[in-house]
């Protein structure tokens, strides 16, 4: 699935939404492991996501979605199946240089419409309030804080859920 965003929220920025394909894979863990790298520690379960895509996303029924700008890879967002009814939003980066471009945004929607098209009811992520652009981006989407249940990460300090069946 590949499809056109155009925004204009800070100018008008064309980007091209791209599911999983084997040549992104170096793209999504050079992005992912350049953010937590300079925030945060990498901790096992980055590494086994990050160095094994197809393993631990795709075949098990998720997806990973890249932003790109002139077939230059600037963003991505996994869904991973987190049980029957819901998908976890994991794994999102948006290269420094793109930040604030709405990028980021467009990850996001192409996501929630893949897990609405898939019949999910719930999206749930798990993050670090130092993380205040990412936090912000999620409550926009209709993501709301929930009582602790993060995911494995020792630097998560915020759970939040999205409920797909709301209008």
């Amino acid at each position: 699935m590949v499809s056109r965003k155009d925004r204009s929220e800070r100018g008008r920025v064309n980007c091209e939404i791209a599911t999983f394909d084997a040549g992104f894979r170096a793209d999504f863990a050079r992005l992912n492991y350049a953010w937590i790298t300079t925030l945060f520690e990498i901790e096992p379960l980055d590494r086994q996501i990050l160095d094994n895509p197809e393993t631990e996303i795709i075949a098990h029924g998720g997806e990973i979605f890249f932003a790109l700008v002139n077939g230059k890879v600037v963003g991505t967002v996994a869904l991973k199946i987190e049980n029957a009814t819901s998908f976890e939003l994991t794994k999102m980066a948006v290269d420094a240089s793109s930040r604030g471009s709405g990028r980021g945004k467009a990850l996001l929607e192409a996501a929630i419409a893949h897990a609405k098209l898939r019949g999910a009811k719930y999206i749930v992520l798990s993050s670090h309030t130092k993380l205040t652009a990412a936090i912000s981006l999620y409550r926009k989407a209709g993501f709301i804080e929930q009582p602790a249940h993060c995911s494995g990460y020792s630097r998560c300090n915020i759970f939040m859920r999205k409920d797909l069946t709301a209008s």
